[in-house]
């Protein structure tokens, strides 16, 4: 056989063998800190999980499942990159400690080939990271904030909204996450601009509709309101802003605010797909600081994949070095080199929250910087 194609065949079966064993390490990786997760954060709320469910073991059981079910694809979506990197760092250092790195390279082979199956391996992940951040998390984004041992039919706190768009102050008693609705909410129309004079609209609830085919208008509909469409003496604005609802007692206000900007959960840009980024960021009832988590949240999408790309061409140099003092001390060097490109990401995410940088450079610049530094180490590969 030909020695160019001993070659090939050489490194698609070698390639393979990466990418066995870049799997085994990823899942292995992942299930041993799902359940680390799933149980300090069981034992952390185990009384919330005993006091809003029954007393038997089977319904608390049961409720702990279904809760910890939806949180691991937000928990994926989290460390999914951490888990990434760590499997690639640990294929490396395993083929180095085990000496298989020669016979590829005593064959004529380049280093830089093994980044070929190691690339396969990140590109894949990245993909079902990207599939489970725009199709399953935005299904699940009432489950997932859901305080423990709840199932959203209780009340939760709300947070007084206002609709920069018609300038109406939104505020409920309570709002109900599995329903999509509030309860006894009270919504305040400004003078001059909605209503000839201040008002205020109540209500026994108000169910948020979103745009739908036959309902071009997402908003909120009122039932057992306190007042009719006649009693509000709306401006022009306000004739296109609120309508009588379909039964008797009923009013629609047209509003872009819904449950998911009144819930007090922390980071609700991250339960968003990118089309609901995009309406967002375009519709003029959001403030200026939403706007803003927004656009960082998008732009973070879209680096995502290429911030673990540079990475990768980052790491592999750090381990595989020409003149290494040791294995370990390579695998510290690439951590260390992984710390920094994290520190960098969180200091552009606090200096863009902040208000310091704009929303593009701080997902933008952590990509630049790594690249940069991988640019610059990988003279040092070992060849």
């Amino acid at each position: 056989m030909p020695s160019h194609r001993l070659a090939t065949t050489l490194m698609t079966t070698f390639d393979r063998y990466l990418l066995k064993r870049f799997w085994h390490v990823f899942f292995v990786s992942f299930a041993a800190m799902v359940g680390l997760y799933v149980v300090i954060d069981a034992f952390e709320h185990v009384d919330d999980f005993f006091e809003n469910t029954d007393d038997s073991t089977l319904p608390v059981m049961w409720t702990i499942v279904r809760h910890y079910a939806f949180r691991i694809s937000l928990f994926f979506d989290t460390i999914g990159d951490i888990v990434l990197l760590t499997a690639i760092s640990v294929v490396l250092s395993l083929l180095l400690r085990c000496g298989e790195l020669n016979p590829i390279l005593a064959a004529g082979i380049p280093t830089q080939r093994l980044v070929l199956p190691l690339l396969w391996g990140m590109v894949i992940v990245s993909a079902v990271l990207f599939a489970n951040k725009e199709l399953v998390i935005p299904r699940i984004a009432g489950e997932l904030q859901l305080q423990p041992g709840k199932n959203g039919h209780e009340g939760e706190y709300v947070e007084s909204v206002c609709d920069f768009a018609t300038k109406i102050d939104i505020s409920a008693d309570r709002l109900v996450l599995a329903e999509n609705k509030l309860l006894h909410p009270v919504f305040v129309l400004p003078a001059q601009s909605i209503a000839e004079e201040f008002t205020s609209v109540s209500g026994a609830e108000a169910v948020f509709l979103p745009v739908q085919e036959g309902h071009p208008r997402s908003g909120w509909l009122i039932k057992q309101a306190n007042r009719t469409i006649n009693d509000l003496h709306l401006t022009v604005t306000g004739r296109q802003t609120i309508s009588p609802g379909p039964a008797a007692g009923e009013l629609f206000i047209a509003s872009d605010l819904g449950v998911d900007h009144m819930s007090i959960a922390e980071d609700a840009a991250n339960m968003f797909s990118i089309r609901q980024l995009i309406a967002k960021i375009e519709s003029p009832s959001f403030d200026a600081l939403s706007v803003r988590a927004f656009k960082l949240e998008l732009h973070h999408r879209l680096t995502r994949p290429l911030l673990n790309i540079a990475q990768l061409f980052l790491i592999l140099p750090l381990i595989v070095r020409r003149e290494a003092r040791g294995l370990v001390a390579s695998m510290l060097l690439a951590g260390l080199m992984q710390g920094v490109v994290f520190g960098v990401s969180q200091l552009a995410l606090w200096l863009a929250n902040s208000q310091r940088i704009d929303p593009d450079m701080a997902a933008w610049g952590p990509v630049i910087i790594a690249g940069t530094l991988a640019a610059w180490c990988w003279p040092i590969l070992r060849t």
